[in-house]
């Protein structure tokens, strides 16, 4: 999907956005229109191709929201389509390739640049049994009417790469900031599944019950006929 050898900046532009957590692997659309990153894209397509996502702290007081307070780990990414329009604003294809603790910010204007640590996942044998576990659930979810579809399916099952299994599943189907935000974090794989793995029984089981529900509901309205 990209090259591991692809080398991370010790200081990296990045983007401070609410409510967006990219993972490595995954692809993010970005529409790019404010006036510092425009001047951070046109700078890094003439050098590494290589920005950051890091998401922004959202419970600080309203005095504090100006300051754009990141998380502790982002996501650094490689563009892989970059298009300008006349208007001044681009569209840009940005593909993860690897979590960065954030070890400080350099740089606030004209644009924000972090100190970075490249994190690589911890990986052990429990991984391998855990995705086990999860691709059953995405089958569960699937057949329950859920979000997994036929087609996230056929994507995700073949990949070899466990890390990679689990990050694009988490990517996919998380659709909380801070959920998605703490699986960024953890750095042993095996936690990161379970954690994955965990929210996927919980929404297995929501479906099951609204079933149930479904079920007893048209039973009495049966016996009523």
């Amino acid at each position: 999907m990209y090259s591991c050898s692809i080398d991370i900046p010790k200081k990296l532009p990045v983007m401070t956005l609410r409510g967006m957590v990219l993972f490595p692997k995954a692809m993010m659309p970005l529409r790019i229109f404010e006036e510092r990153y425009r001047q951070m894209l046109d700078e890094v397509l003439s050098t590494t191709r290589i920005f950051g996502i890091v998401c922004e702290r959202e419970n600080v007081s309203e005095d504090e929201v100006h300051l754009e307070h990141p998380f502790g780990v982002a996501t650094a990414g490689l563009i892989r389509v970059s298009k300008k329009h006349d208007d001044g604003t681009s569209f840009v294809l940005l593909q993860g390739i690897k979590r960065v603790k954030v070890r400080g910010i350099s740089q606030e204007l004209p644009y924000r640049v972090i100190e970075t640590e490249v994190m690589n996942s911890i990986c052990d044998e429990s991984s391998h049994e855990i995705r086990k576990q999860i691709e059953a659930a995405l089958k569960q979810n699937k057949l329950l009417g859920g979000g997994v579809t036929d087609e996230m399916l056929d994507f995700l099952n073949p990949l070899e790469d466990d890390d990679a299994f689990v990050d694009l599943a988490a990517f996919t189907l998380c659709r909380h900031t801070l959920r998605k935000q703490a699986m960024l974090e953890v750095q042993h794989l095996s936690k990161r599944a379970s954690m994955l793995l965990t929210d996927l029984h919980r929404e297995n089981d929501r479906l099951v019950s609204i079933k149930q529900m479904m079920k007893q509901s048209d039973d009495e309205a049966s016996e009523k006929d």
